[in-house]
């Protein structure tokens, strides 16, 4: 074996963790909302990762809310089915078990950690970006681009929150916008055209929110006028690979030759190998970067162009929260049970909405499993937005509960798994846990885990 091969070979037995954790969220992201079989598989494997660690700091305020919120799950499901498995904790328990194995990471493993969830948000957009070329080629129509996670809303905040995890990376450039992190940065351009191509309207509106959380963060440590280029430098970024992005969908959707979208994609993959020079350029030329981010408004009309219907469907979801609200207080306790609000709208005299989750994700918790699980997952995502390490890391979180206001994007573990993994550190300011606590907690966890399994072979 090559010497170089070897060295790298070493180096992921090193960080065998970080390894498994990458592995499992790339498992996660192939499989939506979840696989039983599939995810207490895993489970099963990371609770046996985790008794291979040392005692980690953990804590409570996040581990004991998620603790809790599973248990009402459970309780939820076995008031509606007679069992603990056919519901949400038997895949959701997965979060606990990620929580606990990404606490035991040094610093340098959490870094590596999230250059390897930026990585894989990269190779998400490009999939997704080929599923569209694919699409186009072969279809000779223009669809809005689902990637690996097949639905065009989950990939929309997946990128998102993908994106402000790259740039809470924070590296730094040379002269001529030289950077010897070249290949992560350039994931970003992809990560923005592929965002484009999922005409997502409601992954914008929660990446527009968390650009203005970073504003007011930087504004709050500095002043407005270090923080006011920062901010026109990302809007300027964001404007030109959207923009690219909404080029190649107009060409492939609104004209009469669909393979035309194809002459742009030289232009994208140029874009991708200058990315640093521009970046470089925005620094350099500040007011070049406001009057790039003024133009973005004109990406925003033509994004919204795109897709005409966008407010209706936002309307529609305003009279799903609100029949959502009409079964709030029918079982507060333990809610109507797991994927019964479907069934409870399809007789109801209300509009019936052919979905399986109110596109409100407390308002869902609340109506299926009741207030104290609603209560107990608030609890752990205001704990963990408060324990984030920086403002990139806040705001990518602010992106992601600002979907779930909207959408369902908590109900599908990748998108969860990247958002845990990539924005959080649940090390920080956490108490050491006893050896014996933390062995207990992943043998409880892999009995569940077995449990689920057997329940359904």
């Amino acid at each position: 074996m090559p010497e170089y091969i070897r060295q790298k070979f070493s180096s992921l037995l090193d960080h065998y963790v970080v390894v498994d954790l990458l592995l499992a969220l790339v498992i996660l992201t192939h499989i939506g909302v979840g696989d039983i079989r599939i995810v207490s598989l895993l489970g099963i494997f990371l609770c046996m990762v985790g008794f291979l660690q040392p005692p980690a700091p953990v804590d409570l305020w996040v581990l004991a809310p998620l603790v809790f919120y599973n248990i009402a799950s459970m309780a939820s499901s076995y008031k509606a089915y007679g069992n603990i498995t056919d519901g949400y904790a038997s895949t959701q328990a997965i979060f606990i078990i990620l929580y606990l194995v990404t606490a035991g990471l040094k610093d340098g493993e959490q870094r590596l950690l999230k250059q390897g969830c930026v990585a894989w948000a990269g190779i998400g957009a490009f999939a997704g970006i080929c599923q569209f070329v694919g699409r186009v080629l072969f279809q000779q129509r223009a669809w809005r681009a689902g990637g690996m996670l097949g639905n065009p809303n989950a990939l929309g905040i997946f990128l998102v929150v993908g994106w402000f995890a790259l740039l809470s990376l924070r590296f730094g450039q040379g002269e001529e916008g030289r950077c010897r992190a070249f290949p992560l940065l350039s994931m970003e351009p992809v990560i923005l055209i592929a965002l484009a191509l999922t005409l997502s309207m409601g992954s914008y509106m929660a990446m527009a929110a968390g650009i203005l959380v970073l504003a007011l963060k930087k504004k709050g440590r500095s002043s407005w006028r270090e923080a006011f280029p920062y901010v026109c430098g990302l809007l300027a970024k964001a404007s030109l690979g959207i923009g690219t992005g909404l080029l190649i969908y107009l060409a492939a959707a609104r004209t009469d030759v669909p393979f035309s979208c194809l002459l742009l994609l030289p232009y994208a993959a140029a874009l991708v190998c200058c990315w640093n020079r521009y970046q470089y350029f925005l620094t350099r030329r500040p007011r070049m970067a406001v009057l790039i981010a003024a133009l973005g408004m004109a990406v925003a009309i033509t994004a919204i162009a795109l897709r005409p219907s966008a407010v209706a469907t936002f309307s529609e979801r305003l009279e799903m929260m609100a029949n959502g609200l009409g079964y709030f207080t029918k079982d507060p306790l333990l809610g109507v049970g797991p994927y019964q609000w479907r069934a409870l709208n399809l007789y109801d005299g209300d509009k019936y909405f052919n979905t399986w989750h109110i596109h409100n994700v407390l308002i869902h918790i609340g109506v299926e499993l009741g207030w104290i699980a609603m209560a107990m997952l608030a609890a752990a995502a205001v704990r963990f937005y408060r324990k984030a390490p920086g403002a990139e890391e806040k705001a990518g979180l602010i992106a992601f509960y600002f979907h779930n206001m909207i959408d369902t994007s908590f109900f599908y573990l990748g998108v969860f798994a990247l958002a845990l993994l990539a924005l959080g550190k649940p090390g920080e300011k956490a108490r050491q846990a006893g050896a014996g606590l933390a062995k207990a907690t992943f043998a409880i966890l892999l009995v569940v885990c077995v449990y689920h399994l057997a329940s359904v072979l």
